[in-house]
């Protein structure tokens, strides 16, 4: 079981997004193992070979569910490829992305499916599922050398085409910057940012909706010797009006 002292639903309603740093959720007993073995994931995550910039510094893994209107439960959509228009990724839209799969532990790893049930709960208001939601989950991990930078968000200060998302840190080490940046919700991108966060806690959160223009600076290495990563989860959720 997860609960969060944070009513993340009306945050949303006012503002279009929601900052949940980690100390604001807590987890059953019976979830901390498998939690752990979810976030081994990172370790195995593949090159994402859609770069536009060219860039070899972006790792994922990303796997497709459906939740039934009928039952509620969660079914996972084997090969499901990755869709955005260009209108709202014009560096990496366009075209369909058949990322690696998630691992066939994963997709069923209870503290996964646990936490889709719960972020879905908090972003929709209605206790009834009224039709079949299409659930995607991103495993991502921006890397940083000596002298070449990440960039989590390469296509800049951008939307979502997802009707909600929620991401959520799982780590970061040896790294200086991933500064996460929310602007407002009009056709254009605000020039001062509403708020400013920088996430370093395992599991510091935010969700948001398809409204919401938001970016991410790029990572640097920090001072330690080697290289430096940024791991993140994203789950974002789509009505079945909209195309995935």
């Amino acid at each position: 079981m997860i609960t969060v002292d944070a009513d993340i639903g009306s945050r949303i309603e006012r503002t279009h997004y929601a900052l949940v740093p980690s100390q604001d959720f807590s987890f059953s007993p019976d979830l901390t193992d498998f939690g752990e073995l979810f976030r081994r994931d990172w370790a195995h995550l593949e090159p994402d070979p859609y770069m536009a910039d060219g860039g070899s510094y972006r790792l994922r893994r990303y796997g497709l569910y459906r939740m039934s209107a009928t039952t509620g439960q969660l079914a996972h959509i084997p090969g499901a490829p990755f869709y955005q228009s260009t209108e709202i990724n014009p560096l990496n839209g366009g075209e369909q992305r058949h990322f690696a799969a998630l691992g066939a532990n994963t997709v069923e790893n209870p503290f996964l499916l646990e936490l889709i049930l719960f972020d879905f709960a908090q972003l929709t208001s209605n206790n009834h599922i009224e039709s079949d939601w299409l659930i995607g989950v991103h495993q991502i991990r921006i890397v940083a050398t000596p002298g070449t930078p990440g960039n989590p968000t390469p296509e800049g200060t951008h939307r979502d085409d997802e009707h909600y998302t929620s991401q959520h840190l799982i780590s970061r080490h040896n790294i200086g910057g991933g500064v996460n940046y929310f602007y407002g919700n009009g056709p254009e991108p605000m020039g001062v940012p509403q708020a400013v966060w920088e996430q370093k806690s395992y599991f510091d959160s935010y969700y948001f909706d398809r409204s919401l223009w938001h970016s991410v600076s790029p990572i640097v290495s920090g001072k330690r010797d080697g290289g430096g990563h940024r791991d993140v989860l994203l789950i974002d959720f789509v009505k079945p009006s909209m195309s995935h």
